[in-house]
């Protein structure tokens, strides 16, 4: 006997149903249709708790990639601070300990290794602004958000001007070569 499916199952129990509603309920007939109506019935119950048993299978596996995501998520969040620290780590050599190295030890600004040579340089930091009330208008940017224009700023002050609220101090650098 060949397997049905779902679809053809609910399909025979539709006509059995059917036919059941045109037989009369003393015939052979009757007897014959409950009996197939009953196989019907029990070949679809079969059928659902195997969609059953493949539905729940399916909840697990989702589970399992829900479970994956997370863990892949709290991976890249732990690479991502990993990566945040490396990088400070790589700020503080380059701002702090390589330029207090060169000072102190290099001759004359120059310091030597077997792999690089660090020369000692001073040029511009960053604009910091001490008050922002105090910055002219012609340096503000007027957009949705009052801003300051700090690149404008950075020539004023190298061209020697004054401007009240800013400053731009001397930083060391040291340049890799």
């Amino acid at each position: 006997m060949k397997k049905q499916t779902t679809k053809e199952l609910v399909g025979d129990y539709i006509d059995l149903e059917s036919q059941k509603l045109f037989t009369d309920s003393e015939s052979e007939e009757m007897k014959y249709i409950d009996s197939q109506l009953e196989i019907t019935k029990q070949s679809i119950s079969r059928k659902l708790d195997g969609i059953d048993h493949f539905m729940v299978d399916i909840d697990k596996r989702m589970y399992m990639i829900d479970a994956e995501v997370e863990a892949l998520n709290s991976e890249i969040h732990r690479l991502k601070t990993r990566k945040k620290a490396t990088e400070s780590l790589k700020k503080y050599f380059n701002q702090t300990l390589i330029p207090l190295i060169v000072e102190e030890v290099g001759n004359d600004g120059v310091y030597e290794t077997d792999t690089a040579r660090y020369k000692l340089y001073e040029t511009d930091g960053p604009v910091i602004i001490h008050e922002k009330d105090e910055i002219p208008d012609s340096y503000k940017n007027m957009k949705y958000v009052e801003s300051i224009n700090k690149i404008k700023i950075r020539k004023d002050l190298k061209e020697g001007k004054v401007i009240s609220g800013a400053s731009m101090p001397k930083i060391k650098r040291v340049k890799r070569s």
